[in-house]
C-alpha cells in the first residue's frame, strides 16, 4: 500500500474594510494578478466604499496578498 501524499495545508482569510477607495477599478488588475501569482483562489469586491471578502490559499500565498493590501496605507490595517 502506498502513503498518500500529504495536501498541504490551506489558510483560509476573510477580510473586510469601509474605507474610501476613489480609484478601486485601477486596484482591479494589480490585485487580481497578486492573486494568481500567488495561487491564492477567492472573490474580493472593491467598491468606493471599501473591500470585502474570502480568500484561501498556502500561507505564502496569503502572507503575500496582504502584504500588497497592506502597502496601501488605506489598507494597512486590514
Amino acid at each position: 500500500m502506498t502513503t498518500p501524499t500529504p495536501t498541504p495545508p490551506v489558510v483560509v482569510a476573510a477580510l473586510y474594510k469601509f474605507v474610501t477607495l476613489n480609484d478601486f477599478e485601477a486596484l482591479r488588475e494589480p490585485l487580481r494578478q497578486t492573486m494568481v501569482d500567488n495561487g491564492v483562489k477567492g472573490t474580493l469586491l472593491l467598491a468606493k466604499e471599501g473591500i470585502n471578502g474570502t480568500v484561501a490559499g498556502s500561507r505564502e500565498g496569503i502572507d503575500a496578498l496582504l502584504a500588497w493590501l497592506t502597502a496601501d496605507p488605506r489598507l494597512s490595517d486590514i
